[in-house]
């Protein structure tokens, strides 16, 4: 598996940055301005090279804002959205630079600069696409990767005490970078948005409290806003977009004094990973993994690791489970809510396309099951033992979706 994303200036074809992940080896000058030439020679001709194939692999070709071209090879048989992946790649450079810099390419040497600061959250992304580096994962790169545990709606109005104390608006809790809890205006902000914001979150290291000049794509793309991280545990952190006061060394003081009374109830709900589901929540054995969407928040929680008592000798790597379960998905499961439908641009006429009545997909294979129910707000994706009848396969489904709807430990 080998993911390679380039960035180049439109017009000159000089290289801005390229980051890659897998076993492939650095990309030489010469194959950059090639792959920058086929774009530009197709352009001559009034022609939009969108994608090509290659040996086990394909390359896409995406320009923003006539300044910056994105090309993403994919190759060793990675099963990934990549157009989507380059929309990320370039809120990621929206995010720590401005739109205004990357239409505005008058200094492509400065804009190289500015855009190392963004270098950590592209490698972290890229990295958790990687079903062998091991956490953190990602299966679905336009969801909130979150996890469920009884605590966060006890922890929801702590951070709006939190937000309000440091004169911010919206504040999210991670571990190990996955979403907890929110405050009560989190969801205003676009999903792409608030996914970016905890990337920010996951791929700081080192000091315990940063602030960091951030652009939010959808809502202010050239107007930014000051993003606080603090580290309250390990892999805990809480993140809040705020104005330009207080001062780090008051929200130091603030953190303390929002935070002491709640170190208990964290250290509980991070005992929740990397299992990611409540306990009182119970699978069944043949249950290999399960990927549940909530369509509405736009938030995913993935899990491996179901069962409460360790069992080994299942048969399957932990790493192949995630790369079935995000092949179906991204393949067929998606298909189940219309709704998560990549669109580059919103526009309103296509926001009200009529949904489809599918609610259910199936593969059976030689060495696994996978099942996807959609049901009200969720899609629940299952991956099952081989050996299980496909009747009881769509059983349990159904059993474990209404278990999600109805179970109080639940909490969105």
């Amino acid at each position: 598996m080998s993911v390679i994303v380039i960035a180049v200036g439109t017009e000159s074809g000089v290289p801005i940055f390229t980051r890659k992940r897998g076993n492939n080896e650095n990309i030489q000058f010469s194959t950059i301005a090639s792959l920058h030439g086929i774009n530009m020679f197709s352009k001559c001709h009034n022609l939009s090279v969108i994608n090509t194939l290659v040996e086990n692999g394909r390359i896409l070709w995406k320009e923003y804002y006539k300044s910056v071209t994105l090309i993403g090879i994919v190759t060793g048989g990675f099963e990934c959205d990549l157009e989507l992946l380059l929309s990320c790649i370039n809120d990621v450079m929206v995010f720590c630079v401005g739109q205004k810099e990357l239409q505005n390419l008058k200094n492509i040497d400065q804009l190289k600069r500015d855009l190392r600061q963004c270098y950590p959250i592209l490698d972290y992304l890229l990295e958790s696409l990687d079903p062998n580096a091991g956490p953190p994962m990602t299966l679905a790169l336009d969801l909130i990767q979150s996890f469920l545990c009884p605590q966060s709606q006890h922890l929801q109005p702590v951070l709006d005490n939190y937000a309000e104390k440091v004169t911010g608006r919206w504040a999210c809790l991670s571990i190990h970078g996955h979403l907890v809890a929110t405050s009560s205006d989190f969801y205003e902000l676009d999903p792409r948005e608030a996914r970016l914001l905890l990337l920010l979150a996951a791929a700081q290291s080192g000091a315990p409290l940063r602030d960091t000049l951030v652009y939010l794509p959808y809502m202010s793309p050239d107007v930014a806003f000051r993003a606080v991280t603090c580290k309250l545990l390990a892999d805990v952190y809480v993140l809040v977009v705020c104005g330009a006061t207080p001062a780090l060394s008051e929200i130091d003081e603030i953190v303390l004094h929002c935070w002491e009374g709640y170190a208990q109830m964290i250290k509980e709900a991070k005992l929740m990973y990397p299992r990611n589901f409540p306990a009182s929540i119970a699978f069944e054995p043949c249950v290999l993994s399960i990927f549940l969407v909530n369509i509405n928040r736009r938030r995913c929680v993935f899990s491996r690791h179901l069962q409460l008592t360790n069992q080994k000798g299942r048969g399957m790597s932990g790493a192949h489970r995630m790369d079935i379960l995000r092949t179906f998905y991204v393949t067929s499961a998606r298909d189940l809510a219309p709704e998560l439908k990549y669109r580059e641009l919103p526009d309103k006429e296509q926001d009200n396309e009529p949904i489809g009545k599918m609610c259910e997909t199936y593969w059976c294979s030689e060495y696994h099951k996978c099942h996807a129910l959609r049901s009200g707000n969720l899609v629940c994706c299952v991956l099952y033992a081989p050996t299980i009848p496909t009747h009881t396969m769509r059983l349990l489904t159904g059993q474990m979706t209404q278990e999600f709807l109805s179970n109080k430990d639940i909490n969105w």
